[in-house]
C-alpha cells in the first residue's frame, strides 16, 4: 500500500515538474515572438523598441544602428529609408542602399536623398502620423528647400523641360518649375498651381517674410509669391 502511494506521489511530482518546464518554455518562446515587429509581409524588426535593434528584409538583415531604436522602413530609389528613435526619443531618418547616394538632413525635419548614378532627387520627412513620407512620390527632381524658421518650408521640382525659340530666333532649353509648401505645424503639404519658367536648371528661392517667398530668375528678374 505504502509503495503504491509513493509511486503515485512520484508520478504527480514528475508531472508537475514537466508541466512547469513546458509552461516556462512556451512563455519564453512567446516572449521572443512578441518582440518581433512585423511591419508587413516583407519587413521585420527585432527586437522591438530597443536601442541597437535590426531591420530585416524577408528575414535577412537589412540595417542596424547602435544609436537608434528602429521603428519603420519604406522602399526608396535604389534602397530604403528607415525611421529610428535616438536615446532622447527624437526621430531620425536614414538611408541604406546605393553607396554613392547622399542622404542629407535639412531644416524643419526634412531630408534630401540625392542619387549620383541617375540624378534622382527626393525629399522625405516624418508626417503628422509619425510615418515616413515621400513628399513627391511621382517625381524625382525635388530640391531647393528653404525654411522660414517659423512654420513653413518651400521647395520646387522640375515639371518639364523643352526646347523653345526665343524672341531673337535662338533655340534654348526652358525648364518649368512647380513650388510646394510644407507647414511644419499642421503637417499639411500644399502644391501651388503657379508655374515658373526659366532657362536655368536651378531656381533660387528665399523667404522675404514668414508668408512671402522670393525667387530670382537667370536674367536677374525677381518675383514673389504669397504663401498662406
Amino acid at each position: 500500500m505504502i509503495k503504491n502511494v509513493n509511486l503515485l506521489l512520484l508520478f504527480v511530482l514528475s508531472t508537475l515538474l514537466l508541466s512547469t518546464g513546458l509552461i516556462t518554455t512556451v512563455a519564453a518562446s512567446g516572449s521572443q515572438a512578441d518582440s518581433i515587429v512585423k511591419l508587413n509581409a516583407r519587413f521585420q524588426i527585432f527586437p522591438g523598441n530597443k536601442l541597437g535593434n535590426t531591420i530585416y528584409l524577408n528575414n535577412k538583415k537589412l540595417v542596424k544602428r547602435d544609436d537608434l531604436a528602429m521603428i519603420d522602413v519604406v522602399e526608396a530609389p535604389e534602397g530604403y529609408i528607415y525611421h529610428g528613435l535616438d536615446e532622447g526619443g527624437n526621430s531620425v531618418l536614414g538611408y541604406t542602399g546605393d553607396q554613392d547616394a547622399k542622404f542629407i538632413p535639412l531644416p524643419a525635419g526634412l531630408y534630401h536623398l540625392l542619387l549620383g548614378n541617375n540624378g534622382k532627387k527626393k525629399i522625405y520627412w516624418i508626417n503628422g502620423k509619425r510615418q515616413i513620407e515621400d513628399l513627391l512620390p511621382r517625381r524625382n527632381t525635388g530640391t531647393g528647400v528653404v525654411y522660414n524658421n517659423v512654420d513653413k518650408a518651400v521647395f520646387y521640382h522640375i515639371a518639364k523641360g523643352e526646347t523653345i525659340e526665343t524672341e531673337d530666333g535662338r533655340e534654348r532649353y526652358q525648364y518649368t518649375f512647380r513650388l510646394h509648401v510644407i507647414n511644419t505645424q499642421t503637417y499639411k503639404v500644399m502644391h501651388l498651381p503657379k508655374t515658373i519658367k526659366d532657362f536655368s536648371l536651378r531656381l533660387r528661392l528665399e523667404w522675404m517674410d514668414e508668408d512671402t517667398i522670393k525667387y530670382t530668375l537667370s536674367d536677374g528678374k525677381v518675383e514673389t509669391t504669397a504663401v498662406q
